[in-house]
């Protein structure tokens, strides 16, 4: 890894699969050996402390940390992932931080900068909440690089590339990404739902990951489990090695499901 990567996961339309992403990618860098600090920034919707299985061992979260009623220690919730381990901060809720334009959000890029380094995260995954002005702040002031997610609805597509569009102009030479989540690769084939180089083109973003439509996920993140077996872990690998630099097929070890894609 030539740098430390410091990723905000985003879209301005709810409902995409931000989280999911999130929590797949970091524990999928974390199986590298890497320590990766995950941070939730929906503060209006909140779901990574579900999808972590972390409920019951919140005390403190991002709030606490930037008003100095905690430290790095005792603020971040330590999830062992085979080699390595996610560092998970959890988000306050959006009552307590006041106005987007006010002084505690515009303290969110210092304090994560300060959290990066006290932690010691080789790598640093943020998620955000649809409509929200946070992944604007780190675009210009902390990120290295934007994961836009979009599904393959005409709303979810028009929305990613409305966010890309947003973040360039933030910080020229942002690196943005694009990852596709809950790719049904039938209904792209019938002409239900978009198909794979339609939805790149329409985003103009280069593509990291493809997230296939895995039946087995809800159950899976609502029993507080971070990276499912199966489809969805193959292919958070794949998206974290390419996010690393390394040069991995879309669809590795998804040979059944890239036979049926209509390019």
């Amino acid at each position: 890894m030539k740098r430390k990567e410091k990723i905000i996961v985003t879209s301005l339309k709810g409902g995409v699969g931000k989280s999911t992403v999130s929590a797949s990618v970091a524990a999928a860098m974390a199986e590298k050996g890497m320590k990766v600090l995950l941070v939730d920034l929906d503060f209006r919707s909140r779901s990574l402390e579900l999808m972590t299985g972390t409920c019951d061992r919140i005390i403190f979260n991002l709030y606490d940390y930037m008003a100095d009623r905690s430290d790095a220690e005792r603020t971040l919730i330590s999830i062992p992932v085979k080699e390595g381990a996610i560092m998970f901060c959890p988000a306050p809720d959006e009552d307590v931080l006041g106005p987007e334009n006010g002084p505690v959000y515009e303290n969110i890029p210092d304090a994560l900068k300060k959290l990066t380094e006290e932690s010691g995260a080789d790598a640093v995954v943020c998620d955000s909440g649809a409509e929200s002005f946070v992944p604007r702040l780190l675009a210009k002031e902390f990120a290295t690089m934007a994961i836009v997610v979009s599904g393959q609805s005409r709303t979810a597509i028009r929305a990613a590339e409305i966010t890309a569009q947003k973040l360039a102009a933030v910080r020229d030479g942002l690196d943005v990404r694009l990852v596709i989540n809950d790719f049904d690769v039938s209904l792209a084939n019938l002409g239900v739902r978009a198909g794979l180089l339609e939805m790149i083109d329409e985003c103009s973003v280069r593509c990291v990951g493809v997230y296939p439509h895995d039946d087995r996920l809800p159950a899976a993140q609502d029993k507080g489990v971070l990276l499912s077996e199966g489809i969805t872990s193959v292919a958070a690998r794949n998206t974290a090695a390419r996010l690393l630099g390394d040069s991995v097929p879309l669809f590795r070890g998804l040979d059944r499901l890239r036979s049926k894609i209509r390019l």
